[in-house]
């Protein structure tokens, strides 16, 4: 066999190697992109830290209805939200307890903005308050008498009951009405208790 006949020979062998190399790649790369899609296309269970089951879809219809896709995720509450955006926006501690504040304000039909507002007033959230007292409400506080609680959730759910019982009930439900008994005082400096309230109370949207 000549040396050009060699040569030829072993070239067309490489030719070979390299055409049935491209197509098994081809193939393996279609299959590979086929598992891929089937996979995307179901629903997978995510696990969360807390134990709830999640169901998400990474592949969804254009054209959603309340049967064409069913996500086990409680819809929070927005106002929740709402109160701990404005703490936060003060940098001020009272931001871990949006949950408490609207909780106490559902319980005892209160103005959701109402309590969040009278805290940033009496101490600009819960940053100066009298020591020891998780007191940001100035609730029961005349000169050294001083009302304290064991931590801020007990305050908001007495705060929360006190303004339901000895105000809301008693007809005084605006700023206005409720700064006259809660404190007198501002009112001979022309109701700047009620203006910082109803203030505060106007950003908790």
């Amino acid at each position: 066999m000549t040396n050009g006949a060699v040569l030829f020979n072993l070239s067309l062998v490489k030719n070979l190697s390299l055409c049935l190399t491209w197509y098994l790649a081809t193939i393996f790369t279609m299959v590979f992109a086929l598992a891929l899609f089937i996979y995307t296309s179901l629903p997978h269970q995510i696990s969360t830290l807390t134990g709830s089951t999640y169901q998400s879809y990474k592949a969804l219809p254009l054209n959603l209805t309340s049967n064409s896709l069913e996500i086990n995720i409680g819809k929070g509450d927005a106002r929740e939200l709402i109160v701990a955006n404005f703490f936060k926006g003060y940098y001020t501690p009272l931001s871990s307890f949006a949950r408490e504040f609207v909780t106490t304000a559902d319980l005892y039909h209160l103005d959701y903005r109402l309590m969040p507002a009278i805290a940033m007033q009496e101490s600009n959230g819960g940053k100066i308050l009298p020591a020891n007292s998780y007191n940001p409400f100035g609730y029961g506080v005349f000169g050294k008498q001083v009302l304290r609680f064991n931590s801020f959730p007990e305050a908001i759910s007495t705060v929360g009951k006190g303004l339901k019982e000895n105000y809301i009930d008693q007809g005084l439900a605006t700023p206005e009405e409720i700064m006259a008994k809660y404190t007198p005082p501002s009112l001979q400096k022309g109701g700047a208790w009620a203006n910082g309230v109803s203030t505060f109370m106007s950003e908790l949207r």
